[in-house]
């Protein structure tokens, strides 16, 4: 079973060499890895040719491509999909890294069960060393699990850290849109979560580095903010077009109004919200918390009264 491993490559001139070394040293053979530089400043690319060179036996396995500019990380993640032919995928980011066994553990538990995703256990590392084991939420709750993930917030929609079948890709039409480079994993996960079944282990099999604070998620801007309204109007449209039995209407509004939330939150018109988004309310509830979240209602006010309604609803889905 051949596993793309697929690799944004931008400003990571400290971490490449780390995260390309626990690539190559992964025990695990069948790989291929696919690497895309999205117009890097710094030294990032010739680092990573440095250490590929240190790997022969892996040498044959890599794919070095460039962008014909700066394109951002939905774009190139979109085109790292296009680019493999592994029958999974799956996606680290550059200044991160992998232990030696992380894909032979996924590998042997996608065999296992046929399972079309498989998520493992991740630990966050900071300048001060690294965190605790983040266990992956438990495969036999997968309605409950897309339901919390609609919401926003509660549980992690990351796109590392699993395999992912290449045909969720190539079959359901789910893809990255460009312009979208924050939140993204919010638009893609949810959607290829609608079309798969999915398996756990408990090992650790991903690092994810805190400790590059100029990195894309550690910044916050009105682009952020565009990007951010905008993936969640993929995810709208998504739910909205297919979901004729209301499965999923509560929690996509409870992820709907939490966007309205966020974006006041951090400061940001309402209107950019009306403009980009486009979410019109259903039912008292939400049509209630939009307008407190919308309106002149104190945010401290608000944001008690939706994070009060979305826990009566998280406990709801346990019983």
């Amino acid at each position: 079973m051949k596993i793309s491993v697929l690799v944004p490559v931008y400003g990571v001139e400290k971490y490449i060499a780390r995260c390309a070394g626990s690539l190559f040293g992964q025990t695990y053979e069948d790989l291929e890895y696919v690497f895309v530089d999205d117009c890097t400043t710094d030294r990032s690319m010739a680092v990573l040719h440095e250490v590929t060179e240190r790997w022969p036996r892996r040498k044959g396995q890599v794919r070095i491509l460039r962008n014909d500019r700066n394109r951002g990380i939905g774009y190139t993640r979109q085109r790292l999909i296009d680019e493999a032919t592994g029958d999974y995928v799956t996606f680290v980011d550059s200044d991160d890294y992998l232990p030696p066994r992380a894909i032979e553990l996924l590998a042997a538990e996608a065999v296992r069960t046929g399972a079309k995703m498989v998520d493992g256990a991740w630990r966050s590392v900071t300048p001060g060393g690294v965190g605790e084991a983040r266990m992956p939420y438990p495969e036999r709750a997968e309605g409950r699990y897309l339901k919390l993930m609609l919401c926003q917030d509660i549980v992690s929609n990351r796109m590392w850290g699993r395999l992912i079948r290449r045909t969720l890709f190539t079959e359901t039409g789910v893809r990255l849109a460009p312009g979208i480079d924050f939140s993204e994993d919010y638009s893609v996960m949810t959607r290829l979560l609608y079309f798969s079944n999915r398996s756990t282990i408990d090992d650790t099999v991903y690092f994810y580095s805190e400790e590059n604070t100029s990195s894309y998620t550690h910044t916050a801007s009105p682009r952020h903010a565009r990007s951010y309204l905008m993936a969640c109007r993929v995810v709208l449209d998504f739910f909205t077009t297919r979901d004729f039995g209301r499965e999923y209407l509560t929690p996509l509004q409870f992820g709907m109004t939490n966007a309205l939330r966020n974006i006041r939150r951090t400061g940001f018109s309402p209107s950019l919200a009306e403009e980009l988004l486009g979410y019109r309310p259903r039912g008292i509830l939400f049509s209630l918390l939009s307008a407190m979240l919308r309106g002149r209602c104190p945010f401290a006010v608000a944001n008690f009264a939706y994070l009060l309604a979305r826990k009566v609803y998280v406990l709801s889905l346990r019983s």
